[in-house]
């Protein structure tokens, strides 16, 4: 590991059709601070699929950023390509700071990622995912914590996480060398990566002031939304522990799991209805979506949400 003051890290963005959110998130990267940890040698690296409505190349050659950035094309639509071109086009660096392009952090956002790491000697650093709703979106559902991260103590472990805020030591990568492409349009590479990386011995850790904040738009803050998401998450888990336990024993173990969960939720969800409370309601039929996607996931369907363009995609 590089002396604390000579630390390389590269930020890696994957873009698609969002060239207004990346703006604004290359906006605050310019505003990030350190306070805790040296200013390490930054490097922005920006993998875009651009179609029909344009590049975000324009996007990266107006930003005005104190470090460098590199823009680059995958023309192949999926997460996994976006993220192992990343990956490779990053080059010499200590670590990879993954963030989202619906996304942007708090200014101290790169600075306790990298206090946490060395603190607690972590391959891999996670943090929360904060909420921003549009005005749009109902006062229930922003009150409902639909959209929340489960906050944890920093330095807690953790068996796997999400790509959207997470900080990699490049070391990882000479053992679990690649996202799997087999997730390149169900989502879920990330649970299936870091779970390979837990397996490999590597140690993953929770930032608690390490935090973005996602958008929330119109499209995502419904139920319909909510709902899908969460069979998403069912479904691709199923797929992601499969890839490091796949014996008959721990399937019969997932199946019971996503029976309680369909079988408790409906029984809650029935029961709340009684009482009229909604945000109750709509947080049992979640663990219903959540045990039906591991269901159809375990009959050996893979749900391919992106596919299609989601309809929050864009601008």
């Amino acid at each position: 590991m590089p002396a604390p003051d000579d630390l390389r890290v590269a930020i890696c963005i994957c873009t698609y059709r969002r060239q207004k959110l990346l703006r604004e998130l290359l906006r605050e990267l310019a505003g990030l601070t350190f306070h805790k940890v040296a200013v390490p040698r930054l490097t922005i690296v920006v993998v875009d699929t651009p179609d029909e409505s344009g590049s975000a190349e324009q996007v990266c050659e107006a930003s005005s950023l104190p470090w460098p950035i590199k823009y680059v094309v995958e023309p192949r639509r999926g997460l996994t390509y976006a993220r192992n071109r990343a990956i490779v086009e990053a080059g010499e660096v200590d670590f990879l700071a993954f963030i989202d392009d619906d996304e942007f952090p708090s200014p101290q956002w790169l600075d306790e990622h990298l206090w946490t790491q060395s603190q607690f000697a972590a391959d891999v650093v996670s943090g929360p995912s904060l909420p921003k709703y549009a005005p749009e979106v109902a006062d229930w559902i922003q009150c409902g914590g639909f959209f929340d991260s489960q906050l944890r103590p920093t330095g807690s472990l953790r068996r796997a996480c999400p790509t959207n805020n997470v900080l990699v030591g490049t070391h990882v990568f000479q053992r679990v060398p690649k996202f799997n492409d087999a997730f390149a349009l169900s989502g879920a590479e990330d649970s299936d990566f870091f779970l390979r990386v837990s397996a490999a011995g590597y140690k993953i850790v929770w930032s608690r002031e390490a935090a973005v904040f996602e958008l929330v738009s119109a499209n995502r803050g419904t139920v319909a939304w909510i709902l899908r998401r969460e069979y998403q998450t069912g479904n691709g888990w199923i797929f992601a522990e499969a890839s490091v336990d796949n014996r008959l024993s721990s399937r019969l173990v997932r199946f019971s799991k996503a029976l309680a969960h369909v079988s408790i939720g409906l029984v809650s969800a029935a029961w709340r209805s009684v009482l009229l409370d909604r945000i109750a309601v709509v947080r049992d039929l979640r663990r219903v979506s959540l045990g039906v996607g591991m269901i159809t996931a375990l009959a050996g369907h893979r749900f391919l949400a992106y596919q299609c363009v989601p309809l929050d995609q864009g601008d």
